[in-house]
């Protein structure tokens, strides 16, 4: 009994810290759990579960808010400020299966926010989408590290400099509702179902939106209709 109990302890303290131990003392991945279950964890007090919501959902918080602000530097404080906001409301959190719909809602409601603000001052709209510590990209784009020709690199690169430029340009003419709905489901892969829970209005709003925007923006992104589905 002591030989098994020195085991459980031995596969704890040999864990790494994306790994956690079950009741049964087998180690198991915290990428194996769901956002419910490591909700529930969170709020245990585990530090760990967090940084695996984080790793989870980080790159599309980011790259939503970004597409809704094309400003690189206030989208990295927007996502920063919606996992605090998770960590300073995760006892409010109800397992709902959605954890997804609730970080999106929260990044939304802080966009308008941002929207208020740069109503009461001058702002103008960045379009660079790559920055100049060389290649950050939002997740949007295919990678370019797996070519092996550097000239084909070179060339693909100012290829989709100018088609994401074409498109953040192009978001800026949308309206806002439009805009958001467009980027939800065309750039963040989210079911209509989940857009309508995050926006808070039907269903058929949400397609509605999203069909007024493709339409709004297809002469603009006509010249690279080869390129973009």
């Amino acid at each position: 009994m002591n030989n098994q109990s020195n085991t459980h302890k031995e596969e704890r303290a040999s864990a790494s810290h994306l790994r956690i131990v079950s009741q049964n003392g087998y180690p198991t991945d915290w990428s194996a759990l769901d956002d419910d279950s490591l909700m529930a964890k969170h709020q245990q007090g585990e530090e760990r579960a967090f940084e695996e919501l984080v790793n989870r959902y980080q790159r599309s918080i980011f790259s939503y808010v970004y597409r809704m602000l094309q400003n690189r530097h206030i989208a990295e404080e927007i996502t920063q400020e919606v996992f605090l906001a998770l960590v300073r409301n995760s006892d409010r959190y109800k397992a709902q299966g959605r954890l997804s719909s609730y970080l999106f809602a929260i990044a939304s409601n802080k966009v308008y926010k941002e929207w208020e603000q740069r109503r009461r001052r001058p702002h103008f709209l960045s379009l660079s989408f790559w920055s100049s510590d060389n290649g950050f990209s939002d997740g949007g784009l295919t990678p370019l590290d797996k070519l092996d020709d550097k000239q084909a690199r070179v060339d693909k690169a100012c290829e989709h400099m100018e088609i994401s430029e074409a498109i953040n340009d192009a978001l800026r003419h949308l309206p806002a509702h439009y805009r958001e709905a467009f980027i939800l489901r065309r750039f963040q892969d989210l079911p209509y179902d989940e857009i309508a829970e995050i926006l808070d209005c039907p269903v058929g709003t949400v397609k509605s939106r999203v069909a007024r925007a493709e339409k709004a923006l297809r002469p603009y992104l006509e010249k690279f209709r080869d390129y973009i589905e």
